[in-house]
């Protein structure tokens, strides 16, 4: 079903805009974390490096044609949510690539009248480098337990750091030591954009006290199934 919506939305904007924008996935489905607990599709719509309009064109632009050909459209950050029965969500982000590579793009940052550099293929590539991709999964059934409102980008980027240096085949040590490292250093980490350090990841105040205290109370439970499953 993913599949079909995604290439319903592409057909959709392609009406309007042709061939020349690049269509990726990114997100959880681009990753290859997706659970069926939580999950949700990110498509990313990238408009050449000759396009001449500005950021917040380009995203008003696709705003007005979703919105024209009848979904219903939730502005958010970076990009344009699209909800739909059953409590997901598709999230259409537009950005103008750098190069001809694609490989990096400029997105316009709604509400904040800025923009931001990233790269869906270096947060892709972070994922499948660092050998934690099932142990995400894990900590994302982890978020939806313990009712965490916490994006998950977020969440990647701590756990790949918590295991920097480990070995990633014993899951349960693994869980235990990302609890330990959220223990420890959620409170005050500084979590940035792999592909781009100028980028902060922002955890709210008090989401950093909830993973705090969920992590605590992880690592003083007695059965994983009263932590993940």
């Amino acid at each position: 079903m993913m599949r079909e919506l995604r290439e319903q939305i592409e057909q959709d904007l392609r009406v309007v805009y042709g061939s020349y924008p690049r269509f990726y996935y990114a997100g959880s489905y681009g990753k290859r974390t997706m659970i069926k607990a939580s999950f949700d599709l990110d498509i990313v719509i990238y408009f050449p490096p000759t396009e001449r309009r500005s950021l917040r064109e380009i995203y008003n632009s696709v705003h007005r044609t979703l919105l024209m050909t009848g979904y219903k459209v939730n502005p958010k950050t970076v990009s344009l949510q699209l909800p739909y029965e059953g409590g997901f969500h598709i999230d259409v982000v537009p950005g103008r690539a750098q190069d001809y590579s694609y490989r990096y793009a400029t997105l316009y940052k709604n509400g904040e009248d800025s923009t931001m550099q990233t790269s869906l293929k270096v947060h892709i590539e972070t994922i499948r480098d660092s050998g934690t991709r099932p142990i995400i999964k894990l900590l994302k059934l982890w978020k939806v337990r313990h009712l965490l409102d916490c994006k998950t980008f977020a969440l990647e980027q701590i756990a790949i750091r918590a295991l920097k240096g480990y070995r990633k085949d014993d899951y349960s040590v693994c869980l235990t030591q990302i609890f330990e490292f959220i223990r420890d250093n959620v409170l005050n980490i500084r979590i940035v954009d792999p592909a781009n350090s100028n980028n902060i990841i922002e955890v709210p105040r008090e989401t950093r006290f909830l993973l705090h205290q969920a992590a605590i109370n992880s690592l003083n439970a007695n059965y994983w199934s009263s932590v993940v499953w």
